[in-house]
This record gives structure tokens, C-alpha cells and sequence, in this order.
């Protein structure tokens, strides 16, 4: 969307006009789209929730401040070659709350191949309010509306406690993924529609 159009829909769309709050509740709904390159035979892979490399946060869009429409078209967009979506995640801090507590725990030994050893997959991460207008972020302490003038003021990142590097932080930074995308509601595109939502990992 153009600046210029942005500021014409600030000016002529105030009934849209609702303050996003920089808190992150633990039970507010938050979108991860999924491109169909982080999907296999219908399956969503352990890369869904992967950032850049040695980046932190991974890109969700806080559906209170949103509708699912536009978090398909969002998802279009970033697949420049070929404007698809695969899929969309939702979940919420809770749900990465429960992934934190497993990512501690016994249950999460990872081996290191060099090493040989096994311990604790010890990713954590939570949901940070990060609203961005186009590929900048921006100044994160000034309020920001539905209707702001920038192109998603409703977007956050899922944050975690380490960069994504190559080798056992990558290996255990996937098998976090994985747990995470157990408990997400998936919804699949078909016929570029948007499904229903469902706990199975696998398109219909």
C-alpha cells in the first residue's frame, strides 16, 4: 500500500481507530503465516518459526488488532515469486509458556554430535510487540493505532533467547519449533481459500 493511500485510510477510516496495547497478554491470538517452501507433502516443518540467521524474532501478527483476511494477503505478499501462503499458525503466550517449560526439562535432551553429550534443549522465547512499517521497525514507545499510518502496526515477533546459528543451536531451535507447532491451532490454503482450523499437522 502506498503512503498515500495509508494516510487517505487514517483520514477516512477513524471507525477503525483502536489503540494497539504494547503488552502482549498471555492468551491473545497471535498469526504465524507459513509459506509453502516450510511445508512438506502437506505437512508444516520444524523451520516454520525459524528467524533469519543470527536474528532473534520471528514475524507473528496479533489478530486482536487484525482479521484473518489480512493476515492471508499479508502472507501473499511476502512470497514476492509466487504470492502463496501455505498455512496459517495460531497460539498464544500461554502455548509458548507450555514449550518454555518443556524446553527445560528432561524430556528435551538434545546430543550434540560432536560432543556426543545430551542435554536440555534450553530454548525460551515469549511475544514482543514489534509494530513495522514495511521491512523497518519502528519506535516501539510511541502509541500506535489500527489505523496508523504504517503498514502493520499490529505486527510482533516470537523472540528468542538466542540468534539462530548454524549446527546445535539451529538442530535445537527446530525441535522447539516442532513442540510449538504440536499445540498451534493450522489452518491450510486450498484452492486459495483458507481452511478450517485443526490441531492435525496435515492438510486435508
Amino acid at each position: 500500500m502506498s503512503p498515500f493511500r495509508r494516510l487517505w485510510n487514517c483520514i477516512c477510516h477513524k471507525e477503525n481507530h483502536r489503540l494497539i496495547s504494547k503488552t502482549i497478554v498471555h492468551d491473545e491470538p497471535c498469526i504465524r503465516c507459513v509459506m509453502p517452501t516450510k511445508m512438506k507433502h502437506g505437512v508444516i516443518k520444524d523451520v516454520a518459526f525459524l528467524p533469519l540467521e543470527h536474528g532473534t524474532g520471528a514475524s507473528v501478527l496479533r489478530l486482536n488488532y487484525t482479521t484473518l483476511d489480512f493476515c492471508v494477503d499479508y502472507g501473499k505478499r511476502l512470497n514476492k515469486k509466487n504470492h502463496q501462503l501455505g498455512a496459517l499458525l495460531k497460539f498464544c503466550q500461554d502455548d509458548v509458556d507450555k514449550v518454555n517449560e518443556w524446553a527445560q526439562s528432561e524430556l528435551s535432551k538434545v546430543t550434540n554430535e560432536e560432543t556426543g553429550e545430551a542435554n536440555v534443549n534450553g530454548m525460551c522465547a515469549h511475544l514482543k510487540y514489534s509494530p513495522m512499517d514495511g521491512l523497518i521497525y519502528v519506535e516501539r514507545d510511541k502509541d500506535y493505532y489500527t489505523d496508523s499510518c504504517i503498514s502493520t502496526p499490529m505486527h510482533a515477533d516470537l523472540e528468542f533467547n538466542e540468534p539462530l546459528e548454524k549446527g546445535l543451536v539451529k538442530t535445537r531451535m527446530r525441535k522447539y519449533n516442532n513442540e510449538l507447532i504440536k499445540i498451534c491451532k493450522k489452518a491450510f490454503m486450498k484452492n486459495d481459500e483458507l481452511g478450517e482450523w485443526t490441531d492435525v499437522n496435515k492438510a486435508p
